[in-house]
């Protein structure tokens, strides 16, 4: 590991700080999903892919968790200087997180359950793709490079 900050994303960075059998199980389940959701109608597909929209990150996870502990930490801290301690120390963690992908959190919240955004997203593109949100997209075909690529009906899909 370097000593120069890189930017990451988040997945690598949490990703580097998982048990390689439980991206494994991860990413069964995320193939399990779309296998089982891919057959249904459009309609059930439509609420998974909600499903997915609502569902929290990692960080999410991470950001509500510091938040209530360092508030707590706040308050008690009016009370006894020592609780302070608690609110340093989850802003710590949280920070070292945001710049190494490290918390001691992830492996208590990866058993629960907690997935990557990247993660979800991969489930939740390839259900777009499955139920066919992409097939009016036309690219450009190669010999014509210089037209240009339909960008706003690209977003407009990925967006929907």
């Amino acid at each position: 590991m370097s000593t120069t900050f890189e930017p990451a994303l988040e997945a690598d960075r949490v990703g580097r700080f998982t048990p390689p059998e439980m991206l494994r199980k991860i990413d069964e389940q995320i193939e399990h999903n779309v296998a089982f959701y891919a057959s249904q109608p459009d309609k059930v597909i439509e609420e998974r892919i909600q499903e997915l929209k609502d569902e929290w990150s990692i960080n999410r996870y991470l950001q509500a968790n510091v938040a209530a502990v360092g508030l707590f930490g706040a308050v008690m801290g009016l009370v006894s200087k020592k609780w302070a301690l608690l609110t340093i120390g989850a802003f710590s963690f949280f920070l070292f997180h945001g710049l190494r992908g490290w918390d001691p959190r992830i492996r208590a919240l990866r058993c629960l359950g907690a997935r990557t955004r990247s993660e979800i997203d991969r489930e939740l593109y390839a259900l777009k793709a499955a139920r066919g949100d992409f097939k009016d997209i036309t690219l450009p075909a190669e010999e014509s490079a210089q037209a240009p690529v339909p960008v706003r009906e690209i977003i407009q899909a990925v967006n929907a």
